[in-house]
């Protein structure tokens, strides 16, 4: 599977949770693909069940059982890319007894290590570095058959408050990140937590794709929009969107993102929820918000986050208010901060009289800084 384009780079193997067809944007991806022009990239897709085989709409059915090749090549802007998608796996977040959880789990792992060898033999790679991103219980039962130079734990979220692996995730998480040689996170909190776990731990913060996120005029008229963009689920401070529209009546506010929950009845008509759009449709709505907002309520979980959206919107110009969920302090001079519900829609309504176009190129400027581009050049220099 060699080609003579990536013959002589070094080989970077990612086994990744998320997917590689994902319409959402994803660090993984973001990162991976970019490596992609400096070594040769191979992504073990997500590991999808017997159970998504039937279910999942967007399962590759066919590759997955072995009716269509399990590894294909894509080429991406920056280089070419090796996908490959693992036979289907036993369907186990649903079992809450530890021990059988466990025995599920080894038996995938048995059933996937068959596979990884084989792979190996195939793709001609023997010598590589092996990114595991946020998959540490199949990384766990896979570690030995993997046998690569040199391992690494990618950790974008707290796995504890996961839906998939809140129950278990922990458990394998610290036994898997004391066997890597090196934790990269997301986050300052991130870091701090997971370098209990491995002291080798470093910090790649979350980037923007600028060539998908940029504005051809930095300040537009005024639109009496707010808007919010990522996943709506239980992160977002719902009673705070509810003060917002009641302290701001002349104000609509736009939300662009998959829904995760039910919504309170009392927003239903008072906020718009759009549910996802493809990235490359982001700008377009991004352009119209008055404020960008970042609305998280306050907890162990969301302290850990570094919101992917904080870069999308600065690298647009626009003012951004959020809540004081995480260390922010590397935004400290660009965005607004409201403690309360009542500073928050403070902010929003000091930021909407005293925006400008200098203020909005200031913003772009310290995005340019905090590019895909940049984060994928300190995380090949951590690998190397």
């Amino acid at each position: 599977m060699k080609t003579e384009k990536n013959v002589n780079k070094e080989v970077i193997v990612c086994h990744s949770f998320p997917a590689w067809d994902t319409p959402y944007v994803k660090s993984t991806i973001e990162l991976m693909t970019r490596l992609t022009a400096t070594h040769r990239v191979v992504f073990i897709d997500y590991h999808y069940t017997w159970k998504d085989v039937f279910k999942h709409p967007s399962a590759p059915k066919k590759k997955l059982l072995g009716l269509k090749a399990k590894v294909r090549k894509e080429q991406t802007p920056f280089g070419e890319i090796e996908i490959v998608n693992l036979p289907p796996v036993l369907p186990m977040n649903w079992i809450n007894k530890p021990g059988l959880f466990k025995g599920m789990a080894q038996l995938n792992g048995w059933w996937l290590r068959r596979f990884i060898k084989t792979l190996k033999r195939q793709l001609g790679i023997n010598e590589f570095t092996l990114v595991n991103a946020f998959n540490p219980i199949y990384g766990l039962n896979t570690h030995k058959a993997w046998k690569a130079t040199k391992s690494i734990y990618y950790c974008y979220d707290e796995i504890s408050g996961t839906q998939w692996s809140g129950k278990h995730g922990p458990k394998y998480e610290a036994q898997f990140a004391a066997k890597v040689d090196m934790v990269i996170t997301t986050s300052s909190q991130l870091q701090k937590h997971k370098s209990q776990l491995n002291t080798n731990c470093h910090l790649v913060p979350n980037g923007v794709n600028l060539d998908v996120f940029k504005k051809p005029s930095i300040i537009s008229n005024k639109t009496k929009t707010l808007g919010y963009v990522g996943a709506v689920d239980d992160r977002i401070d719902f009673e705070l969107l509810q003060r917002i529209t009641e302290a701001l009546p002349d104000f609509t506010i736009e939300m662009y993102g998959p829904m995760k929950v039910l919504l309170p009845c009392l927003l239903v008509d008072r906020v718009r929820f759009h549910g996802a759009i493809p990235q490359e449709a982001l700008p377009s709505k991004i352009s119209e918000m008055d404020i960008c907002l970042i609305p998280f309520v306050k907890n162990n979980l969301t302290a850990s986050i570094y919101p992917l959206k904080i870069n999308e919107y600065l690298a647009m110009g626009k003012p951004v208010v959020s809540t004081d969920f995480a260390d922010l302090s590397d935004f400290d001079k660009q965005i607004a901060i409201g403690d309360t519900h009542e500073k928050f829609i403070t902010q929003i309504k000091k930021q909407v009289r005293y925006n400008s176009r200098l203020k909005a190129q200031q913003r772009i400027e310290f995005a340019k800084g905090n590019s895909w581009n940049e984060r994928t050049s300190l995380l090949s220099s951590l690998i190397s």
